[in-house]
């Protein structure tokens, strides 16, 4: 399999263009962390090993970069260029992938739209958006991770209204899931401006950025007065306590 389209090359690069402006205005240590582009077998690779087609704009952004590279100690001595402790590269998106999938655990009594509605009403559990909060779905492909909290997925079993390959974060451990963009090149172009802003006017930029470590996972996340309240492909679920 091979990238084509150059209306989608042309929209990453310009995104990626963008969010290197950005950070070489904000953070300009974090460009060094930006790997190069993965060779294309690497990326057919990674489709083979997880039985996935990436979606194009995802195959053509591994070309120019192949994640990012926080260096062999953690906390990195450079600030990330992303918020999240890293972009997976080929092999930590295999790797990452199959670890998550390990934690898949089918749940009847838990797996269904009611329990999940009458979970966000009791603010036992954080949607935003069209996401099935599904620990470990096979249906999912990693490609950010946060100290092995907080990641980045690419959802290819949303929630009915959501696009197959959004981009979603997920912090389990607050069980808090956000679609962040539609499409990786939305995200790109959604945190592209919001560099942006932060340059000029970080008051009132979703971003919140530390020079030393980097933008702040929370970015994206779901905002403390909606929790409790249903997406909207939630909303007329009947709500059912998974207790007897």
């Amino acid at each position: 399999m091979t990238d084509t389209g150059a209306d989608v090359d042309k929209r990453v690069a310009e995104a990626w263009a963008r969010i290197e402006a950005g950070l070489s205005r904000v953070l300009p240590a974090s460009l060094r962390q930006l790997n190069a582009p993965a060779p294309v077998a690497a990326i057919d690779a990674v489709e083979a090993a997880l039985a996935v087609a990436l979606p194009q704009d995802f195959r053509v952004s591994l070309r120019i970069h192949d994640g990012t590279d926080p260096g062999p100690t953690l906390p990195s001595p450079e600030p990330s260029p992303v918020p999240l402790t890293y972009l997976c590269d080929t092999n930590d998106i295999i790797e990452m992938t199959r670890m998550w999938r390990d934690n898949y655990h089918p749940e009847p009594d838990w797996d269904d739209p009611q329990v999940w509605a009458h979970l966000v009403d009791t603010e036992m559990l954080f949607l935003n958006g069209p996401v099935r909060p599904i620990v470990g779905s096979p249906g999912a492909v990693v490609v950010g991770d946060m100290n092995g909290d907080v990641r980045w997925l690419l959802d290819f079993d949303p929630a009915p209204g959501g696009t197959p390959g959004q981009v979603v974060r997920v912090d389990v451990e607050c069980a808090s899931w956000d679609v962040l963009a539609p499409s990786w090149t939305q995200l790109l172009v959604r945190y592209a401006e919001d560099l942006k802003l932060f340059a000029a006017d970080p008051d009132n930029s979703p971003l919140e950025i530390d020079p030393l470590a980097g933008p702040a996972c929370e970015w994206g996340s779901t905002p403390s007065d909606s929790w409790g309240t249903r997406p909207a492909w939630l909303q007329d679920v009947q709500a059912r306590s998974p207790h007897p």
